[in-house]
């Protein structure tokens, strides 16, 4: 793999999008593609940064979750997505569904250089100025954070320079270390802590605690990269701890009950750090697809020929593409009694919503569908409910046992959006990327990797005792589950620890595969965990293959041969 200086080619103007303020929220308008001239106006530079949020979209969703010990790809699932899952020979650089965000992300990275760039010079607001530039070394920090995670070694260089902005398209790249590329995304995120507000002028802008967290993030996983430095666990604490230390002078604060962390509505409290907006107009971007992916064929459950639940808004389309793995149902989520986690991220049941099956005494409200656990008291059910036992939903080697009448399984619901307008409509609620729960468990990892578990302890019992709490709890009763939730034994805590307490604070919420390439534990853990990928998946696996359009499009024959990454052809 080379590692030198890089231009790459090919690079495209964005197209932009002027900036306008409605609701205090990011509000995109599309507009013709701009001249590079019109960058040094401040209306240029707002809507060259605008543009460079809305790439964000191409970055966060629920495609981190395929291909590792939480979810595998039901039947229905073909083409990329079942080879990322898989690891099969599709896994190839020319197939062109797992080649983002490597094909988009340096179009919204140059837009980032040129609002930097062309910033300094431009006659505006001296503290407007000083946020936008920050911002803008926020957003590039989090694309070259993902293309440095999935592909390693990045061009910093577009064409004109490190981290210039560039206007003329070149046929030559060559890619920098990751080492470079890390000392970069620090370097920005570093100086954006400083330049962010506390609170945006927008929502879905960014932050001082969003650009702490991130920091922290990198540094946690770079301290596992090849670029590793000796302060990187200690960096990555401090960092977490600032914004935790610090969290309501930042704006920023847990949930008391984790229900409502996921909740409609409360995208915007103080747990949530980050979002990705999404906007109701398709023209300008339209939704994501986050709710139906994971959601269960419910539909297709009937009794006497009768579907017992129809499509609704309330239950999603049901895509019924990503399936929770036995390891997550029964060893993550070991603890369901005390840990309430496991109700408030999965449904088990459906309520009937059709009244053809009065008959047969399940009415309108009833359960209609229900997935239990053995040893469940089913007494209150109707005799008429499809219920569907957990345990016998998967084979020995831990395969779901699909077929027409038999599409259920745990279905997560953190994406659900009620609010859509037609059952097929896609999703507008903004996505989470960020939250302060998550910064508690980088707290404790960094902590755990220097040794310190106990202190580790503290920081991970903050977590699980929110987990014990349910409203409907006596005092009593919630101490007892918080008792029953806290480590007592310091010296458990490891790495599958921490890699298991993230899946019960964080599963699905897209990070799955870089969290377990970050950890080295991505060939362990899916050949122990994913039936579908055990067979193939390899130590290359831990990092992408350059997209082949890229090498193809490039003119230098010792480039082209060079570039690629180890163990891809």
């Amino acid at each position: 793999m080379k590692n030198n200086k890089i231009k790459l080619f090919n690079i495209l103007l964005a197209l932009s999008f002027a900036f306008s303020a409605c609701n205090d929220m990011l509000i995109e308008e599309a507009q013709s593609v701009l001249v590079p001239d019109f960058f040094t106006s401040e209306q240029g530079l707002e809507g060259e940064l605008i543009g460079a949020y809305s790439g964000l979209r191409g970055l966060y969703g629920v495609g981190g979750n395929v291909g590792t010990d939480e979810f595998y790809t039901s039947d229905v699932v073909l083409g990329w997505e079942k080879s990322v899952d898989t690891y099969d020979a599709l896994l190839d650089p020319a197939n062109a569904g797992i080649s983002s965000p490597w094909t988009s992300a340096f179009v919204y990275i140059n837009s980032c250089n040129g609002v930097i760039q062309n910033g300094v010079d431009v006659d505006m607001d001296a503290s407007r100025k000083t946020v936008m530039i920050a911002e803008a070394k926020f957003l590039r920090a989090q694309y070259y954070f993902a293309l440095v995670q999935n592909y390693g070694a990045t061009p910093l260089d577009l064409g004109s320079g490190k981290l210039a902005y560039n206007t003329n398209p070149s046929t030559l790249s060559e890619r920098n270390s990751v080492a470079e590329v890390y000392d970069a995304i620090v370097s920005d995120l570093t100086e954006s802590v400083e330049g962010l507000p506390i609170k945006p002028a927008q929502l879905g802008r960014g932050t001082k605690a969003a650009a702490l967290h991130f920091l922290s993030k990198v540094y946690l996983t770079r301290a596992t990269s090849v670029a590793a430095k000796s302060d990187d666990y200690t960096n990555a604490f401090q960092y977490a701890n600032e914004l935790i230390q610090n969290q309501a002078s930042y704006g920023a604060g847990l949930q008391q009950d984790f229900g409502m962390v996921h909740a409609e509505g409360h995208e915007r409290d103080a747990e949530v750090l980050f979002t990705v907006e999404y906007t109701h107009d398709y023209v300008f971007g339209g939704g994501h697809s986050s709710p139906w992916l994971f959601t269960a064929g419910y539909e297709n459950c009937r009794v006497n020929g009768v579907t017992v639940v129809a499509r609704s808004i309330r239950y999603q389309r049901p895509w019924r593409m990503y399936v929770t793995t036995p390891h997550l149902i029964f060893e993550s989520f070991a603890e369901k009694k005390n840990d309430s986690r496991w109700d408030n991220s999965f449904r088990l049941m459906w309520e009937c919503n059709t009244s053809a099956l009065e008959s047969v005494g399940l009415n309108v409200g009833d359960p209609g569908i229900l997935l239990y656990f053995e040893g469940d008291d089913l007494s209150t059910y109707p005799d008429a409910c499809v219920k569907y036992k957990i345990e016998d939903l998967f084979d020995a080697n831990g395969f779901y046992k699909h077929s027409y009448v038999n599409y259920m399984y745990p279905t997560l619901v953190k994406f659900d959006d009620t609010q859509r307008t037609a059952l097929n409509d896609m999703s507008y609620r903004p996505f989470t990327t960020a939250r302060l729960g998550e910064t508690y468990l980088i707290a404790a990892e960094a902590l755990i990797m220097q040794g310190k578990k106990t202190e580790a302890a503290e920081y991970i019992n903050v977590i699980r005792r929110r987990a014990a709490y349910r409203p409907s709890l006596s005092p009593n009763e919630l101490a007892q589950a918080e008792a029953a939730m806290e480590i007592k034994d310091p010296n458990i805590l490891d790495i599958d620890f921490i890699l298991d307490e993230r899946t019960r604070e964080l599963c699905g919420e897209q990070s799955r595969w870089l969290e377990l390439i970050r950890t080295h534990t991505l060939v362990e853990r899916v050949k122990a965990h994913n039936p579908q990928g055990a067979p193939n998946v390899k130590p290359i696996h831990e990092i992408r293959p350059i997209p082949q359009s890229q090498i193809d499009l490039m003119s230098d024959p010792a480039q082209k041969a060079a570039y690629q990454n180890e163990g891809y052809k």
